[in-house]
């Protein structure tokens, strides 16, 4: 038989699993408190029977049995309804007082019922409710006397306990499988739309997302983090589709050019240095071709995060002071200015290579992107605790609605596209910072451009 899937439920399961332990905490207590109050019972009973045994019994000493005789009809007869039982008995064994008409004489506690031999002038003490608890003893004279009372209201006390424990354990266990029951029914629904959010999405809804009920829960917070997965994967996914399409069309010119200058050479070329240029070209072609999928590997290198545990502090400061110089010569060269303003002693926990990768990509970048004449400046400073690397320049900047979109791979704005370069620079300047928690942003330098990293 196939069990229901309510029943399956790790909340149900929970629940009742804490139901049977507050269960066994019942019956426990009620050992326990059945145990205390039979035994404070027992005990009242059994003092007030020995005080009133040694007091006849002490009279009994003196003056014989039968001088006890009266004392016992008097206790009887004032009390009523008796409060006590007593058995007086000679040494023949004859009874000689009480509201007992027969006892087992033997010395010690006794806990018998009113039924058999025990019987007594009144009626209704040979029910189950009713037990004789009480005491024999030998008198010096021979006779046997018997002090005895009614255990009934030990009785009722102890079935009424009983009584009120299987009744507090039945509803206990009763509320929690309704309880369980609710729960195991709440947290289907919020499972099933998990699983149904999940389903559309990898039927290809990728913008389908779990829904949040605000209560802030493991329910609501494991929800949050699926749906950042979503976001996630969803990102990567188009990423990788935007990336599909811009190899195809950024490589498609390199190897059509290859191509065509190879077929170009097998029909046109006759000596050896038209055959040696057009090998020299296709090895260029090959290089460039390369170069690209080597920086896609690099980004993908680095954004897999592995590098991160190999992570150590590093001299900030020097690292983009060792850039700075080395790219000084190189703006020269295209008749630009670099400059550079760096505090010394800022250190960082990071990879030192990627860091310079990326200080490197960033002048490189702005000496290559910009017009003669540009002066670029490089600065490392201290922002409110935190190391800030800016550099900027006065050339004609990134219009703002393609600032974010410089980061993407193989995106490249229309004056660049005139310019060495595959579009993958500043993408793997960008995954360097997610590596490492560094936080980009661009601004408007009025005029040029002004690049902002923030290291936590």
């Amino acid at each position: 038989m196939q069990v229901p899937r309510l029943l399956q439920t790790a909340s149900f399961r929970l629940t009742a699993f804490y139901g049977l332990l507050l269960v066994s905490c019942f019956i426990l207590l009620l050992s326990i408190s059945y145990w205390t109050l039979t035994s404070a019972l027992r005990d009242q009973i059994k003092t007030k029977v020995e005080e009133d045994l040694h007091s006849l019994s002490i009279e009994a000493n003196s003056d014989g049995s039968a001088a006890i005789v009266q004392d016992i009809a008097d206790r009887l007869r004032l009390t009523g309804i008796p409060a006590g039982f007593y058995y007086l008995a000679d040494t023949n064994g004859k009874k000689l007082a009480g509201n007992l008409d027969n006892v087992d004489t033997k010395p010690g506690w006794q806990e018998v019922p009113f039924s058999g031999t025990i019987t007594t002038t009144l009626e209704g003490l040979d029910d189950q409710d009713h037990r004789l608890w009480g005491q024999g003893h030998i008198l010096p004279d021979g006779g046997f006397l018997f002090v005895g009372q009614d255990a009934v209201r030990a009785l009722t006390a102890q079935e009424t306990i009983l009584n009120s424990f299987a009744i507090s354990a039945a509803i206990t266990l009763l509320v929690a499988a309704v309880a369980g029951a609710m729960l195991s029914l709440r947290f289907l629904r919020r499972i099933d739309s998990i699983n149904e959010a999940s389903q559309k999405i990898m039927s290809g809804k990728l913008h389908e997302r779990i829904q949040s009920h605000g209560t802030s829960d493991e329910i609501d917070r494991l929800s949050a983090n699926l749906n950042e997965l979503f976001d996630s994967n969803e990102a990567l996914l188009e990423s990788l589709k935007q990336m599909g399409t811009s190899i195809a069309h950024d490589l498609r010119s390199p190897l059509t050019r290859l191509r065509q200058g190879l077929e170009e050479t097998r029909l046109k070329s006759v000596t050896t240095k038209q055959y040696k240029q057009a090998v020299d070209q296709a090895i260029d072609d090959t290089d460039h071709i390369l170069s690209t999928f080597s920086a896609l590997l690099r980004i993908a290198q680095v954004e897999s995060g592995a590098q991160r545990s190999g992570f150590t502090l590093c001299d900030l400061s020097g690292l983009v002071e060792k850039v700075a110089n080395t790219y000084v010569a190189v703006a020269e060269d295209g008749q630009k200015e670099l400059s550079a303003d760096i505090i010394p002693g800022i250190s960082f926990l990071g990879d030192a290579h990627l860091l310079v990768q990326l200080f490197a990509n960033l002048v490189e970048n702005a000496i290559n992107h910009t017009p003669v004449g540009t002066k670029i400046s490089v600065a490392l400073n201290i922002d409110q605790s935190q190391a800030q690397f800016v550099i900027s320049d006065n050339g004609p900047g990134i219009p703002e609605e393609q600032r974010l979109r410089v980061f993407e791979r193989f995106y490249r704005l229309d004056d660049s596209r005139s310019t060495i370069g595959n579009g993958l620079g500043l993408a793997l300047v960008a995954a360097v910072a997610e590596l490492h928690h560094i936080t980009i942003s661009l601004d408007d330098n009025k005029p040029g451009l002004r690049m902002t990293l923030l290291f936590p």
